[in-house]
């Protein structure tokens, strides 16, 4: 390869100073390199090339392995490289790694040797004569650009788990997907909603005579979620041993007229268990943007029976996972480690299950923990009296808090936030009061009932409690607040997904494997019958994967992968990185394929080169190569119907394919003259009389003239050669072959029909074979008249020839005639030999017991008949 050549591969800044062809031993394999020494203005490099076909005739041929800077890190092993023992090798270090190259033992490639080692001398003290300080890794930002794998970003997206054999290359779908959202950042935006969250033990008290407005619309804004919990709601022995779980209506009903009235709300998903139970509920306007929406619950009370425990509801809104989760943990002051237990088994137990996966609830974006968790005030001087004199000064009350306390010591709600407490306990009251509890057990008062939230882009807008609802011994507390929503905004997205689109086809593309071809058109040029015509073509594997190929059937009906007169040397094949293979295409139109030629060519024009076939070269993995066949036919006798045969007035090699077609379709027939029997004329084509004509005259005495062993008359193919071309121009010099190439030309004529000479079925066959008359009768009734005097004019010549030749055996004839003459139910594409039809044992019986019954009748008397009648 030229330097001039391999210098288009680099940019126009860059000059190419030498170039070395070499070799490398991976494996037990040799790999063919070629070592380019390139420059730009301010930096030098080494570039590995791996060589598909060795010399390289185009780029197609080199693919880049390997890029050296020389810079300071870069040198050649000066024993193995410059006059060592080891003359045929040398080694090259970059970054500290070994690469050794081998060169083949010759007098001109000693010599480019020797060059290309003074050449990269000279570079490597060209970058060391620059003082240090004005070294700059800037000035190697060029080869970034031929540098493979991740140094390649923007040029190749080469995944190297795939180049290395430990994955497979991800599907279109999944690597959209990951793409997608690798880049979410782009085309996510937050959109602000409202979500109220509020929680109230009720203390066992129905919802009659009771108005939320004041606990549930408290915000000048509607809010856009709601999630209201309760705790004991018909918290009798019986819903606790029933486990109740339906959704108490009445409560559901108070919840939603009691929701700001400024905007219209739809309820979401209610959940029940024994006295806890809560209900989400959004507005209208956002009802369809809410996705996956799951409930759950959790008992954790005495037997797991529900009397605590919790419930929540999971949804997604746009791009965001929301949990609400109501709890009703063990009460008294001293069961701090219950609650701690409990807390853990409803983070651990509670779970939303979609059929297809389960989500827990550290699995969203967005929690809400509420409820009556039941921590109180605890410490040996925490009295309703102590409460009653830190009244507003609840940072010092505070410190009394269990929760506060556990929360702080990471015992329990980790990662979670609580907004700061402003309002006054919220238990124990005397129902119907806003006084602390005076019954005997005068229990110290407790903020039971709280909200808590962990996520990002929460922000707390208010946390309260509302004294003026009275009916329990609780206060209802709850909680506003703004939540960021991640949210798709969708000219965003669809910029980004355009943009992926064209990183994934480039995924798809460097990533896939790939095989090189030389040219997908090959030309046959002229093709003649039973000449073998050769092309070569050559595949090399140029990308960083080993490519498994192989020929492919074109569609599902045809099970071929090309016509049958076209053979592929491989079919199929593997080919590492770097290597090549070169395939032979041969052409060879034997006498079964000449018609299908012929058929092929029907629209051709005289002198013009078509498409014979399309080959598709399958890739595994890959894309599919079409490889186009073309070529020139040259009509000859073989493979032209007998009735287009009958009408020629000149020689078949003076037609073009557009006249044969047309002849086919005329009815007028042109007389021919041919063998006298009984003194009338025969109407049977010039071809088959010529043949037969000088097998009367010379070859009724030549032993074995017709035999079943047809491979050795055919090795003899310049003969059949000849023959044809005397055929096809009705040469008038003598035959130009012997009595055995002339019985064997007349069965390759016979073969080499478009449809057989007698078309009955193998059943007709079976039932007439045995009786002469019948099967006269069938010769009479279902052949054409020139298929039945073409029959009969060779039965007659094989009668004497039987008797004029003692070496001739009747059963030989019948079989091999039988096997051509009658030609009934093949496969679409039969098996061959060398152009040779295969049968199977049952067909060749009935065919042979057909042609003997006809050979040993009275033919001549027939053949009279039916002369007499045309």
């Amino acid at each position: 390869m030229s330097t001039t050549r391999s210098r288009s591969m680099f940019c126009l800044h860059c000059v190419t100073y030498a170039i070395l062809e070499a070799y490398q031993i991976v494996g037990n394999d040799f790999k063919n390199r070629l070592l380019v020494t390139v420059s730009s203005s301010e930096s030098s490099a080494l570039f590995s090339f791996s060589v598909s076909r060795s010399p390289p005739e185009s780029i197609s041929d080199l693919t880049i392995g390997a890029v050296f800077p020389i810079n300071e890190s870069f040198y050649v092993n000066p024993v193995s490289g410059f006059g060592s023992v080891s003359s045929h090798q040398f080694t090259i270090f970059s970054e500290n790694q070994p690469t050794t190259f081998y060169y083949h033992a010759t007098d001109e490639i000693s010599s480019s040797k020797d060059h290309f080692l003074a050449c990269l001398k000279g570079l490597i003290a060209s970058y060391h004569s620059v003082p240090e300080p004005a070294r700059s890794s800037a000035a190697f930002r060029w080869l970034q650009y031929y540098r493979l794998g991740e140094e390649r970003t923007g040029q190749l997206a080469i995944d190297r788990s795939v180049a290395d054999g430990s994955q497979a290359p991800k599907t279109r779908d999944a690597k959209f997907r990951e793409e997608l959202d690798r880049r979410r950042h782009e085309y996510i935006v937050h959109e602000p909603y409202r979500v109220y969250t509020a929680t109230w033990n009720v203390n066992g008290n129905t919802s009659e005579d009771i108005e939320l407005p004041e606990w549930l619309a408290t915000t000048e804004t509607p809010p856009d979620i709601y999630a209201v919990g309760f705790q004991e709601i018909e918290w009798t022995p019986e819903k606790i041993l029933m486990n109740e779980t339906k959704i108490d209506r009445t409560w559901v009903d108070k919840v939603m007229s009691g929701l700001h009235k400024g905007a219209l709300y739809t309820e979401l998903a209610s959940i029940r268990l024994v006295g806890m139970m809560l209900t989400v509920a959004v507005k209208s306007s956002i009802y369809s943007k809410i996705s996956d929406c799951y409930t759950a619950a959790v008992g954790t009370g005495t037997l797991k029976w529900g009397n605590k425990g919790g419930v929540g509801v999971s949804f997604q809104l746009n791009e965001s996972l929301f949990c609400f989760v109501n709890t009703h943990l063990a009460a008294h002051t001293q069961e701090v480690e219950r609650r701690n237990e409990d807390h853990d088994e409803i983070i651990r137990r509670m779970s939303f299950d979609s059929g297809f996966r389960m989500r827990s609830i550290d699995e969203h974006h967005h929690i809400f923990w509420i409820g009556d968790l039941n921590y109180r005030l605890d410490g040996p001087d925490v009295t309703q009296e102590y409460v009653n004199r830190k009244d507003r000064d609840y940072n010092q009350l505070y410190q009394h808090d269990q929760l506060y306390l556990e929360k702080r010591r990471h015992r329990i709600f980790r990662d979670y936030k609580e907004g700061k407490i402003l309002f006054p306990p919220t238990y124990k009251y005397n129902p119907g009061t806003d006084d602390w509890d005076s019954s005997e057990k005068s229990r110290t008062p407790a903020w039971c009932d709280r909200i808590l939230w962990k996520g990002q882009r929460i922000e707390l807008l208010r946390y309260e409690s509302v004294m003026q609802l009275r009916r329990s011994d609780h206060k209802p507390v709850y909680a506003d607040f703004t939540v960021e929503v991640q949210t798709k905004d969708q000219a965003k997205l669809k910029k980004v997904s355009e943009e992926v689109l064209k990183t994934v086809d480039k995924y798809e593309n460097d990533n896939q494997p790939q095989i090189t071809v030389e040219q997908t058109d090959l030309d046959f040029g002229l093709i003649r019958f039973n000449e073998k015509y050769s092309r070569e073509l050559l595949v090399a594997n140029n990308c960083h994967l080993p490519v498994r190929f192989r020929f492919a059937c074109k569609d599902d009906s045809n099970s071929h992968v090309c016509e049958e007169f076209i053979h592929i040397s491989h079919t199929s094949g593997e080919l590492l990185t770097g290597n090549s293979l070169s395939i032979r295409i041969d052409i060879l139109v034997h006498p079964r394929a000449a018609s299908r030629m012929l058929q092929k060519l029907r629209d051709a024009r005289a002198g013009s080169n078509v498409p014979l076939d399309i080959l598709v070269l399958h890739v595994e993995n890959g894309r599919d190569i079409f490889i186009t066949i073309f070529g020139e036919y040259k009509p000859s006798c073989f493979g032209v119907s007998l009735d287009t045969l009958m009408k020629l007035n000149r020689p078949v090699s003076a037609y073009a394919i557009h006249e044969l077609v047309a002849l086919d379709k005329e009815e007028k027939l042109v007389d021919l003259v041919g063998d006298d029997v009984g003194g009338s004329n025969l109407r049977i084509p010039r071809e088959i009389w010529r043949l037969v004509d000088y097998l009367r005259n010379m070859g009724m005495q030549t032993p074995q003239l017709f035999t079943l062993h047809r491979r050795q008359v055919q090795a003899h193919e310049q003969n059949l050669l000849e023959i044809r071309d005397w055929l096809d121009t009705w040469s008038t010099h003598d035959f130009p072959g012997t009595p055995h190439t002339a019985a064997e030309v007349l069965l390759m004529l016979l073969e080499a029909l478009p449809e057989p000479v007698v078309t009955i079925s193998e059943r007709e066959c079976i039932v007439n074979s045995d009786n002469f008359d019948r099967c006269k009768e069938l010769l009479r009734t279902k052949l054409k008249s020139v298929n039945r005097l073409v029959f009969l004019y060779i039965c007659l010549f094989l009668q004497d020839l039987r008797v004029a030749n003692a070496s001739v055996r009747i059963e030989v004839i019948a079989t091999l005639f039988g096997r051509i003459f009658i030609r009934s139910q093949l496969p679409a594409k039969p098996e061959f030999s060398n152009g040779i039809y295969a049968y199977t044992e049952g067909e060749r019986d009935q065919r042979r017991r057909f042609m003997l019954t006809c050979l040993n009748g009275n033919l001549r008397d027939f053949a009279r008949s039916e002369m007499s009648s045309h």
